[in-house]
């Protein structure tokens, strides 16, 4: 294999000597390409494996453990497609390869690859393999010859960048730069959050751990880290103790000399909202604006990261949405672009195999003017639609990356692949400017129903048939077929003007057509999609109760009864929704934002039986009111007169009600309201109670 080992020779020496990394294929049985792949990773100290099945003594990761290697580094992975792609995991693995590295693919040979490979997804990685930018390895037609046909070489390219450390440690003066923007909005005026956004390899991790150590090093300071997941600041930490000197494990805590750096998780921060000189948000585009806007107003020194393209969520459409927010709270604000890369030279040929093969750069359709419901047509696709002609699919894929901000390389799969998908747009002049996902579900047998009911049986997906039945009890709506709402998206320039909602009305027609039974969604419960969802006619029958780690909100389950048969379950289960959230009201909903809270308290209300509001009860309220009886021999009546007002409509809309609600129907402690909304303490916020009775009761409810 002289002329083989000469040619991988030559390629490691260019990639080495230009930064790029480079993807080879080798297309071939896979005993022989398991001997060429290991002619590669000779050539490296670190090399991977991504397989289960790696030859003897190579370091290998399996697909369950490849999101533990994110924030590490590697000089070449293999990734083996003589198994069954994991999409995930080779996205995850390529962007730990450093400049001078290779991505090595392992091809079957047409004759075998087993039947998965005609999806719609797969044809489209074959046809992608294809490119320019991939180097491909195919022995003779027997498929075991040593005498391969090998691929012109890329032309010998000098870095243009360099890896010269700048000052604090830095690889590129925009990474410095970045550092000194981070260390400015601890020691300038508060007030004046900065936004760094940058692609990956770009250094902005490090950049936020250098500044952090930095600062941690200067005097005693408290950073506050937090981001959708502890495994997305392994770097900042790492370079943070790299800086104080100290073991760069993976940790969540670091402390010198009375200075420390914490992780803690969006949810949490915002339940305890510890004091610190600093909060550091990194990968914000993936957490939901409202935690975004809480964060910056209890914080006075913040720095906000995020990656421009990738699945953690858009940092373009972050920038976007969240500008009109940092405008109105923290006008000075400032931006910062990273946009040269640190981890490979510029121009890199496998970080542009990767964005154009997993829509990593997707972006909405190129929208100048707003958009009305009117110029809009409205239909049902299928996959083949979306691959036949350059640009819809990622025109499509990138609203889904815009508007959530959970989206993997697994959605992409399954948009194309997944044979219980039905996909359904909006479109303005053949442009996509809206899209809904929808998976079908259900027709357990009635066995399987009771098993999952009992919860004993899991079957895989049917999250919607299966919510129902085991959190509800009720059987009978998984033996029934639904459709569960994946994804809504709709283009920022045409949100405000129906098209969400006519979409949602084209699927249900849909459904119906389709003889489905009922529909519902899962959407994390804000007070943006709240209203949306109950305008559309669909019910809360759940509300998790332990908050999303990643969205920092409960998740709502919704459903919209279609069939006569789904009716009758229905109402038990909006019935059992309400007899339940008014327990839980005080319990595990106690701290849940009043935006979403009302709303579901005073739908709730609606199926519940009051008693009336007698007159002894009223003669109580004004002596509260007037300053006589305290709080706690009135909760009872208080909380009666409250729910009275909620229920008919005419308190919620009242000044001061979210007080109300905190104290009296949530039983917040006094400690926790006053913080809440500002009071000095118990005293003043009982006489804000006091004063909301007396304004309120000259037209007491009936």
């Amino acid at each position: 294999m002289t002329e083989l080992s000469r040619f991988i020779s030559d390629l490691v020496s260019r990639a080495e000597q230009s930064r790029h990394r480079y993807l080879l294929c080798i297309e071939s049985e896979r005993h022989w390409g398991i001997q060429t792949a290991q002619l590669v990773q000779a050539h490296y100290s670190a090399g991977l494996w991504l397989s289960d099945k790696a030859p003897h003594n190579e370091q290998s990761v399996s697909v369950s453990k490849s999101q533990a290697w994110l924030g590490q580094e590697s000089e070449c992975l293999i990734v083996d497609l003589h198994q069954e792609l994991a999409i995930e995991a080779m996205a995850a693995l390529a962007g730990t390869i450093r400049g001078g590295g290779l991505m090595v693919i392992l091809l079957p040979v047409s004759e075998h690859r087993s039947a998965h490979w005609q999806s719609p997804f797969m044809q489209r990685l074959l046809s992608q393999l294809s490119s320019a930018q991939v180097l491909t390895i195919k022995p003779d037609q027997d498929g075991k010859s040593n005498w391969p046909a090998l691929p012109a070489l890329p032309e010998t390219l000098s870095a243009a960048d360099d890896k010269t450390e700048r000052q604090y440690g830095c690889l590129s003066d925009e990474q410095r730069v970045a550092v000194e923007y981070i260390c400015r909005v601890v020691t300038g005026h508060r007030r004046r959050p900065l936004v760094i956004t940058a692609d990956r390899g770009r250094g902005k991790s490090s950049a936020l751990g250098i500044a952090a150590g930095l600062l941690m090093k200067e005097k005693k300071r408290k950073i506050l880290v937090t981001a959708p997941r502890l495994r997305n600041v392994q770097t900042v930490f790492q370079h943070a103790a790299k800086i104080l000197g100290l073991p760069g494990d993976a940790s969540s805590r670091l402390e010198l000399d009375g200075s420390q750096l914490c992780f803690m998780a969006p949810d949490h921060l915002l339940a305890e909202r510890p004091p610190a000189d600093l909060l550091i948000v990194d990968e914000a585009a993936a957490i939901p604006a409202p935690l975004l806007q809480k964060m910056l107003s209890s914080y006075s020194r913040v720095v906000f990261a995020s990656t421009i393209h990738g699945y953690e969520g858009t940092g373009r459409g972050f920038a976007i949405k969240f500008k009109s927010v940092l405008d109105t709270m923290t006008p000075q604000w400032r931006a910062y672009s990273m946009t040269l890369p640190v981890r490979w030279a510029a121009g890199d040929p496998l970080e542009h195999w990767l964005f154009e093969t997993l829509l990593l750069d997707a972006e909405p359709a190129p929208l100048t003017a707003p958009v009305s419901v009117a110029d809009v047509e409205f239909k049902q696709i299928s996959p083949l639609w979306l691959t036949e002609r350059p640009g819809r699919l990622s025109q499509l894929f990138g609203l889904l990356v815009n508007a959530h901000y959970q989206t993997s390389p697994a959605d992409l799969k399954q948009l194309l692949d997944d044979p219980d998908l039905a996909l359904f747009v909006a479109l303005k002049d053949a442009l996509i400017v809206g899209c809904v996902l929808l998976s079908r579900e259900g027709g357990f047998s009635a066995e399987l129903a009771r098993s999952v009911c009992l919860g004993q049986r899991r079957p895989k997906g049917h999250l919607l048939a299966q919510s129902v039945a085991a959190h509800l009890g009720l059987a009978e709506a998984a033996s029934q077929h639904c459709g569960r709402i994946l994804r809504i998206a709709v283009h920022d320039h045409a949100r405000g003007m129906g098209i969400g909602s006519a979409l949602l009305a084209q699927v249900q027609h849909w459904a119906v057509a389709n003889q489905l039974d009922f529909l519902g969604t899962s959407f994390a419960a804000s007070s943006e999609l709240l209203p949306f969802w109950r305008q559309a006619g669909y019910a809360p029958v759940r509300l998790g109760v332990v908050k999303d780690g990643a969205s920092g909100c409960h998740s709502l389950l919704s459903v919209l009864p279609i069939s006569d048969a789904s009716k009758s379950w229905f109402e038990l289960a909006t019935a059992s929704f309400s007899v339940s959230f008014l327990a839980q009201a005080c319990e595990q909903f106690r701290l849940l934002d009043k935006a979403v809270f009302l709303p579901l308290y005073s739908l709730s209300l609606l199926q519940t039986h009051l008693p009336l509001v007698s007159e002894t009860v009223y003669l109580q309220l004004i002596n509260f009111s007037q300053g006589g009886l305290g709080y706690d021999l009135l909760v009872g009546q208080l909380s009666l007169w409250l729910q009275h007002g909620i229920k008919s409509g005419e308190l919620i809309d009242q000044s001061g009600i979210e007080v109300m609600v905190a104290k009296v129907i949530q039983r917040q402690s006094w400690m926790e309201v006053q913080e809440q909304f500002g009071f000095t303490g118990r005293k003043q916020a009982e006489q804000f109670l006091r004063h909301f009775v007396a304004k309120a009761l000259p037209n007491p409810p009936h």
